[in-house]
């Protein structure tokens, strides 16, 4: 299935996306709460926040509230990705890092022709006429009406697209790659399903990677031919012999018996225990739905630089998978924050006390020195 939905041929040139994002970063380049619901831990260790809207687009939302204007400053921009399919918003997740803009999520041309009128309220709030909004996908992904509604309004509207979801991923990879050549690193998914790169976005965000689509257990040969372009670049296949790993074995492999034993798998290896700090370790995690991806394909890219942590992948009811568990039972000493995505439906209230049980299970904190 195509999620891009474009033409033969289109797509926008490498070398726009490139002046796009390079403008940017510059040299230095499920129904719930209200959004920033608190619930703090007896134990003082833990807070936990739910960001979340009436549905998956009013999370998407929140998410943006949360943190445009504020910690990342003003946002240079802003990343467009259909809501009924994943495979663009989840490439498209190191992108909104690039340019330091929220992604926001707006139905598919198959379902409207329209922007979401709550996502271009957003858009407004966000940044000013005059900066770019970048839509992933093509034409038949996102209607072409939405870069005329834009355009109309006085934005730089520009397309990252490919003949389908996987070459529309490396149309993305060349933007984060900032004329470099390619990205430092690259992490593979498979395109078919949504649990595996769900995880692996905080951690290409991370480390500065890009997130490329394999055919299932079969590599795409859009993401072949750009792995042949770039033979130097280190890659991580995020996902079994079944998913990534299968399709590129030459990988380095990061995965678990399961979605949520790889979704730990990415957390213990990209956001390890007693790596950065002696005392304080990742305070800040994400939490979301493993069964479906709208809320953690926002809330993805809102994790960057120190301090941030993995996106874990959780069930709607507990107890927590065991694998999570224990990885959140191995973190640091200060205050942790973690940051849950969509409303109690998505996420129960009863895996909120979950988490914040496993964050207190830890052993007492030794004395700072």
């Amino acid at each position: 299935m195509s999620s891009s939905g474009s033409g033969r041929g289109a797509g926008m040139a490498a070398g726009a996306v490139l002046a796009v994002v390079a403008l940017l970063c510059g040299p230095a380049a499920a129904s719930g709460a209200e959004a920033g619901d608190p619930v703090t831990g007896s134990a003082g260790l833990v807070t936990i926040v739910r960001v979340s809207g009436v549905d998956a687009i009013g999370t998407s939302i929140a998410t943006s509230e949360r943190w445009f204007p504020g910690i990342y400053g003003p946002a240079g921009a802003v990343v467009l990705a259909r809501s009924d399919y994943f495979s663009d918003a989840l490439a498209g997740g190191p992108l909104a890092k690039a340019v330091n803009g929220p992604l926001l999520i707006t139905p598919g041309a198959a379902l409207s022709a329209t922007l979401d009128p709550r996502v271009l309220v957003e858009i407004q709030r966000v940044i000013p006429a005059g900066h770019p909004v970048v839509i992933l996908g093509g034409p038949l992904a996102l209607s072409p009406s939405i870069d005329a509604t834009l355009v109309g309004l006085g934005y730089v509207v520009a397309r990252v697209q490919g003949a389908n979801q996987f070459a529309t991923a490396v149309s993305i990879a060349d933007g984060i790659g900032l004329g470099l050549g390619s990205a430092p690193r690259i992490f593979e998914a498979t395109g078919l399903h949504f649990a595996d790169a769900l995880s692996a976005v905080p951690a290409a965000i991370q480390n500065f990677g890009a997130i490329l689509l394999t055919n299932g257990a079969t590599q795409s040969p859009e993401t072949a031919a750009y792995l042949a372009a770039n033979p130097t670049v280190t890659r991580y296949a995020i996902g079994g012999p079944l998913a990534a790993y299968g399709a590129d074995p030459t990988a380095i492999p990061v995965y678990g018996n399961d979605l949520w034993e790889t979704s730990a798998a990415v957390a213990e290896t990209f956001f390890p225990f007693g790596s950065a700090f002696p005392f304080v370790e990742w305070p800040v995690f994400g939490a979301a739905t493993g069964l479906d991806f709208p809320d953690a394909l926002s809330g993805g890219p809102t994790f960057r630089g120190s301090g941030s942590g993995p996106m874990l992948l959780v069930g709607p009811h507990a107890p927590l998978p065991s694998s999570i568990a224990n990885y959140l039972a191995k973190q640091g000493c200060w205050k942790i924050q973690e940051l849950v995505f969509g409303g109690p439906l998505a996420v129960g209230d009863d895996v909120l006390a979950a988490l914040e049980a496993a964050v207190g299970s830890m052993v007492a904190c030794p004395p700072v020195p």
